[in-house]
């Protein structure tokens, strides 16, 4: 409680747009024809943190996105080839970490009556989709109970969430960093927190099996990922895919060969939709397209 009161009264607010970003480091070129972004953003809010975007600046990025020919996915579309994505449009998945109150709200009119405020991260996303449903259906959140996800009425917005077309993922029960307990102990970070998770959706917990890793990172080298693939929860696989914060942009290639629970990540308190797409292993390769609407010849053609 003191930390988080330390933290709310460090928020200086902002009027207006948060500043356009221009720093982090941009990736190494890739071996590949074109990346998948998967980008992350965390608190929606006028107030300025370390992890913090306004709510204009979250529609600016979609309709960048949208206009630079995107299409939205979530973690099934990794596991069914990307069935979904049109051949004019490129994959991208838009992810929410923590369960901010910022990211799904509820107020009140003066008579009393519930709606979703307009300036909340799922209200954005959904309008911007109903205006532009070629788009795609839906956004990823990853929920952590260090905290009440979404501040109050928990429940009823998770059931929301699953509703509306969104995917919910598991950010752990204390929000531990990976990086500092063993993997042995992971289990203590994740099935707690898919307790939490059966507790107020019930038979709907069997789509929740992605992970978003507190702090961004797992180590290498400590059989990390045998370990969060051994594990099950109610008799089927507890963890199917693990993302990261890196800064980096991951091939559609390299989820098939093993590297299912290190899928980067990048930090939209750190980068700018308009820097992304100057990136090369993003938007413009040397071996395949000439043109955005040309097929994606990276697709995989799935076997029997």
């Amino acid at each position: 409680m003191i930390m988080l009161f330390l933290v709310l009264i460090s928020f200086t607010p902002v009027i207006g747009n948060a500043p356009e970003l221009d720093h982090g480091p941009v990736p190494e070129p890739a071996d590949y024809a074109s990346g998948i972004p998967v980008i992350t953003y965390h608190q929606i809010t006028l107030h300025r943190s370390a992890y913090s975007a306004t709510p204009a600046r979250l529609r600016s990025d979609l309709q960048d996105l949208y206009d630079a020919g995107f299409f939205l996915i979530l973690p099934t579309d990794l596991e069914d080839g990307l069935g979904r994505v049109p051949f004019d449009r490129r994959p991208i998945m838009i992810t929410f970490d923590d369960g901010w109150e910022d990211n799904f709200r509820f107020l009140q009119t003066t008579d009393g009556e519930q709606y979703t405020d307009p300036d909340c991260a799922v209200a954005i996303v959904n309008a911007f989709l109903e205006e532009h449903p070629d788009f795609g259906s839906g956004v990823v959140f990853f929920i952590s109970w260090d905290k009440v996800p979404f501040g109050v009425q928990t429940e009823e917005k998770l059931n929301l969430l699953l509703d509306m077309g969104h995917f919910i993922g598991n950010h752990s029960a204390d929000h531990l960093a990976f990086t500092r307990i063993p993997p042995s102990k992971y289990w203590e970070q994740i099935i707690p927190a898919l307790n939490s998770f059966h507790r107020r959706l019930g038979l709907r917990t069997s789509g929740i099996n992605v992970v978003a890793y507190p702090g961004g990172q797992i180590p290498h080298g400590v059989n990390a990922e045998a370990v969060l693939a051994s594990m099950e929860y109610n008799g089927r696989p507890a963890v199917t895919q693990g993302y990261l914060v890196d800064g980096a942009v991951g091939s559609f290639s390299k989820f098939y060969d093993g590297n299912e629970f290190r899928i980067s990540r990048i930090d939209m308190a750190i980068y700018s939709v308009p820097r992304l797409l100057n990136w090369s292993n993003i938007m413009i390769e040397s071996n395949a397209r000439t043109s955005l609407h040309d097929d994606l010849p990276w697709r995989p053609i799935l076997s029997d």
